[in-house]
């Protein structure tokens, strides 16, 4: 494998013996590991039973099709045909008004920054796109450049946004593509009127938003109480006479907030409400001082919903805790009414075809896994929908009240499954092709202590056998940071590759423990919005030595064998543990990661802020880079458009001048930071393995 500055090779004698020593060479490879399709994007039809999802298989993303019999079977079939690793992203399905069309977007990069070229192909960059496929002949046609598209409720026209402009197509008509109207803003939000006849959306302006109401017969604008705040989140009544969005004051989207520092407190979010008919706004409510006076949304779709019995839905933590709150907007002064659990967090979240029950995934009662429960609008008692040590996300209801959602253990990938009425699921899979599902092993809930007393949860990987010599170990911190690893098939993208990833160096012998490090979501505001975090003090650095001390205490680790890998916030700690901690670790792979908050933030090198810039610098692994002992492996696609490779040409820079560490590199040309191609992600985890393997598999003592 060929490698910048370095050749990383492991001979064909030293990986047969190295596998041998580790594991059984009947093992399931990486690559077998990672071909289970990954299904995201579930939906479910506006008319009948059939609900789609698009599901990524060894790179190839195509769009399936579950119908759900009276027998309670659920036939499934391919609506596209696409093949091979093509790096061709697919997202954001929508169905037309009368189920028989699937809008959706293709190309590009699902990070935005504009057009990609992963497979460094000479005709350059593509930029994405919003297509259709009919349900009944499979045939496509695209509607051009753009993304974000909305079809709608009641005929068969479809919006999108193009350079930041709205753009109307006909789903019944040929005819390309025409601009709809010219905004001084970048559109957003695009939300039809239940009737089709206006469309609301966000016009996002320098450093404000504002929502704007568009009637397309009288081609009329209308500003809805525009402010100096950032607008977010419209969304129609259901008699299509009232708009509802969520305000977030403008103080809110300061760099600081941008840039990870925590904050669990600030100036209160509200919701308004307007008459569309004379575009009167007020107020509707405003959050409490203190706790969950900052807007947090739900991990995954809206963040607001209108019931049929006009009450307002939304995610509130004024308890401390990410819950469903219900506003009863027929009694003026009322106060929000909790909904989901307290003492656990809301994922994500839907309402029943009715309009007056929610079903919702959450970490009730279960606290690293996910689970379906189900509650009136109103209030009342939570019914839990699933049971199990698995995990359940993103559920979606059919018309006759069907539920489906995507599901996983901690053996068998994620899949659409369908919810039975006892609470099991029945699993709707996209292709038969065999998974090494009873290879894998169960990984254990752990709780420790971080040095500063905080409570620290992760998922223990320990390999087979009895064997009683001391094993080597590898540290796994997810992105994010406002992520939750699970004792399961994550249902996110890449934290499934991540989970792969862990399945496997279990298999090679190693000890694994993926760490929920402060600053991660499923474990309340106060975990989630530490003091001191990120670029206003590191905090999250204490969780690592929390981490090492927790493998030391077991007796089962060498403690002269331990590594850590991460991506993207995984790579923040992976350099936060090698420089902080230079006694600890043998070996790191740092994928993506940032070293150095001051230069990430640009406005930590303005004039005023030369103590913030100091403090951030402190708190990033620059500020200890001459502690740095351990081999080091970074890898980085250089078109990242979350973390600028700059941060990575950066550390590689203060490695060479501050330390004896010459770092190996792994770059991948015109790849993103949440990698498009399959084989971009099969030679990241190939090449983690190998290195830590040569730094991990040495006998005892040596």
């Amino acid at each position: 494998m060929s490698m910048t500055h370095k050749t990383l090779l492991v001979s064909l004698c030293l990986w047969v013996a190295t596998a041998s020593a580790a594991g059984s060479t009947t093992d399931p490879t990486i690559d077998e590991l990672l071909s289970a399709p990954f299904p995201y994007g579930l939906t479910a039809a506006r008319q009948g039973e059939t609900v789609a999802w698009i599901a990524n298989h060894r790179g190839a993303r195509n769009i399936y099709l579950g119908q759900a019999g009276a027998d309670g079977k659920v036939a499934v079939r391919s609506l596209t045909k696409l093949e091979g690793d093509n790096g061709i992203e697919l997202a954001d399905l929508q169905w037309s008004y009368d189920s028989s069309t699937l809008v959706f977007s293709r190309g590009g990069s699902l990070e935005g920054g504009g057009p990609v070229n992963p497979l460094s192909q000479a005709a350059g960059p593509v930029a994405m796109e919003v297509a259709a496929v009919r349900l009944d002949s499979g045939e496509v046609r695209s509607f051009g450049l753009g993304s974000g598209a909305v079809t709608s409720p009641a005929g068969n026209e479809v919006v999108f946004v193009r350079d930041g402009q709205i753009w109307l197509g006909d789903l019944a008509q040929s005819s390309p593509a025409t601009p709809l109207l010219v905004d001084k803003g970048a559109a957003s939000d695009l939300a039809w009127s239940p009737d089709g006849k206006r469309l609301a959306f966000v016009s996002n302006r320098k450093d404000y938003s504002v929502v704007g109401v568009f009637d397309l017969a009288t081609r009329k604008l209308q500003w809805l109480s525009p402010g100096a705040d950032r607008d977010y989140s419209p969304i129609w009544s259901p008699d299509g006479k009232r708009l509802a969005w969520i305000r977030m004051p403008s103080s809110e989207l300061s760099f600081l907030t941008d840039a990870f520092i925590a904050k669990r407190a600030g100036q209160p979010w509200s919701i308004w409400t307007a008459e569309v008919a004379n575009g009167n706004a007020q107020r509707a409510w405003v959050a409490d001082a203190g706790p969950g006076s900052v807007f947090q949304p739900i991990e995954t779709g809206p963040s607001l919903f209108w019931t049929a019995d006009d009450q307002l839905l939304f995610p509130w933590e004024v308890s401390g805790w990410l819950r469903l709150h219900s506003l009863d907007l027929k009694r003026k002064g009322a106060r929000p009414v909790a909904l989901s659990q307290d003492g656990a967090e809301t994922f994500a979240a839907t309402l029943d075809r009715a309009g007056r029950e929610v079903i919702y995934s959450s970490n009730a009662d279960d606290d690293d896994h996910r689970h379906l429960w189900r509650i009136p609008a109103k209030g009342g008692k939570a019914q839990r929908l699933s049971q199990g040590e698995s995990i359940e996300d993103f559920p979606v209801v059919t018309e006759k009240g069907a539920v489906f959602a995507m599901h996983s253990t901690a053996r068998k990938p994620l899949t659409p499954a369908l919810v039975q009425s006892n609470g099991s699921l029945q699993a709707v899979r996209s292709n038969d092709q065999p998974f090494p599902s009873d290879r894998l092993v169960m990984p254990q809930r752990v709780i420790f202590k971080s040095p500063d007393g905080v409570s620290v949860h992760g998922q223990l990987f320990l390999p087979a056998g009895q064997s009683s010599a001391k094993k080597p170990a590898v540290l796994f911190f997810h992105g994010g940071p406002q992520r939750q690893m699970l004792l399961g098939w994550h249902p996110m993208g890449a934290y499934t590759h991540m989970y792969a990833m862990n399945q496997f160096l279990v298999l090679q012998g190693y000890v694994v423990l993926s760490v929920n490090f402060r600053g991660g979501t499923g474990y309340g505001l106060n975990f989630r919005e530490p003091d001191d975090f990120a670029a206003g003090g590191g905090s999250e650095a204490r969780d690592i030595g929390g981490a090492v001390d927790y493998l030391k205490s077991r007796g089962d680790i060498d403690a002269a064998r331990i590594g850590v890998y991460g991506m993207s916030y995984g790579g923040v700690m992976t350099s936060l543990a090698l420089a902080r901690y230079p006694q600890e670790f043998a070996v790191g792979v740092d994928m993506a990661g940032v070293h150095n908050w001051k230069s990430f933030i640009p406005q930590m090198t303005s004039p005023g802020f030369e103590a913030a810039g100091e403090l951030a610098f402190q708190s990033s692994a620059m500020g200890t880079i001459k502690n740095w002992r351990a081999p080091v492996l970074l890898i980085h696609g250089d078109d990242d458009r979350a973390v600028d490779y700059s941060q990575t040409t950066e550390l590689v820079r203060a490695l060479r001048s501050e330390t004896q560490v010459e770092p190996e590199l792994l770059i991948i040309p015109n790849e993103v930071h949440d990698f498009i191609l399959h084989r971009s992600w099969r030679r990241v985890f190939e090449a983690t393995h190998e290195f830590l393997g040569k730094y991990l598999h040495r006998p005892q003592g040596s």
